[in-house]
């Protein structure tokens, strides 16, 4: 199969699967509205609910989707960073919130719709990618299950989050890294602009004896900097870590006082993330490839992470969810050898 035919193949299977998901999830809680999980004792709740009318409630602070309808109903952060926790750091991936709102221009059911639209493309272009870069390697499109079968891609599509505009922005860099394209540095950037732990991936790509590909990296991070910048100079603490990393391990154990407090789906998705950061630990060590020292920075991110992010599965699962992705493409044949790929090309194209 061709690239392209792989591509569109997956990317209707994508969309097929992630809009079936948010039908189910939108059933599970009380219609599309709860698909945004907007919590009893939210501060979120009454400016919410001013666009929605009375809506079906998640029991507490509620979880992120309600966050992402909130920046997109002030993206130029006036009055909802003083809503949030850590105002700053929510609104430094706010691309899932520009892209849903239009820029703004959408509020109440346009951008929770315009939320589903993105996050149902988003599934679809992560999945018809990574087929597409199957099939031009020689290898099965159905390499695009890494996406589709993927716990922490269920979860960020049920909860309307930006991860899969993370993710999908993320694959679609690494297609266009493969063919040389230096267009793949603003789907890097875009990616880390979604959420800016996906700078992992550039990173990773830039350790290289090609000096080139440094900047694979570095404009990104650049972008992700000024940003920031912005950030702190109008919120304050554009550049906190939130508490979200601590000393190795020590995140793992200290959220495993939390476990016996799970449910069995929880722990579907907490087995996950534990396998896919030991896999790629053990991956990244034991075996080269083209994307070694991407998959060992995540699997670092995994064991540096603190129990913010280990106390549930559903946390991490979502936040480890490239790993499986990345484990998967690192197989393709004709990928990109370590180090030396580029050292006899002319020149790379837009």
């Amino acid at each position: 199969m061709s690239p392209k035919a792989a591509f569109w193949r997956w990317f209707a299977l994508g969309a097929i699967t992630s809009a079936l998901l948010l039908f189910a999830q939108s059933s599970a809680v009380g219609g599309v509205a709860g698909l945004l999980q907007v919590g009893e004792t939210s501060s979120l709740r009454p400016i919410i609910e001013e666009q929605l009318g009375e809506i079906s409630l998640a029991s507490g602070p509620g979880h992120d989707g309600q966050i992402y309808y909130g920046i997109g109903l002030d993206l130029r952060g006036r009055t909802v960073p003083e809503l949030l926790d850590h105002g700053a750091y929510r609104y430094r991936r706010i691309l899932y919130s520009l892209t849903a709102s239009v820029g703004g221009i959408l509020d109440g059911w346009g951008l929770l719709y315009g939320m589903i639209v993105v996050t149902v493309a988003s599934t679809a272009v992560a999945a018809g990618s990574v087929a597409a870069m199957a099939a031009r390697n020689g290898r099965s499109d159905w390499f695009a299950l890494a996406v589709l079968l993927n716990p922490g891609v269920w979860l960020s599509v049920r909860l309307l989050t930006g991860d899969m505009l993370a993710l999908s922005m993320m694959a679609v860099g690494l297609f266009w890294f493969t063919k040389r394209r230096k267009s793949s540095i603003a789907a890097f950037a875009l990616s880390a602009l979604s959420k800016d732990i996906y700078l992992t991936t550039p990173a990773g790509l830039a350790i290289s004896q090609d000096r080139r590909r440094w900047s694979f990296f570095l404009v990104p991070l650049l972008v992700m900097i000024l940003w920031m910048s912005w950030l702190t100079f109008t919120m304050a603490e554009g550049f906190t870590g939130r508490g979200n990393l601590t000393i190795p391990f020590v995140g793992i154990v200290d959220g495993a006082a939390n476990w016996a407090n799970l449910d069995a789906e929880e722990w579907i998705y907490l087995i996950f993330a534990l396998v896919s950061v030991a896999a790629g630990l053990v991956t990244a060590v034991f075996r080269a490839s083209w994307l070694r020292w991407s998959i060992l920075g995540w699997a670092l991110l995994g064991i540096l992470s603190s129990n913010w992010v280990w106390d549930f599965g559903n946390n991490a699962a979502r936040a480890f969810a490239p790993i499986a992705v990345l484990l998967a493409l690192s197989y393709l044949p004709r990928g990109i050898d370590v180090g030396t790929a580029f050292r006899d090309d002319a020149a790379w194209t837009a």
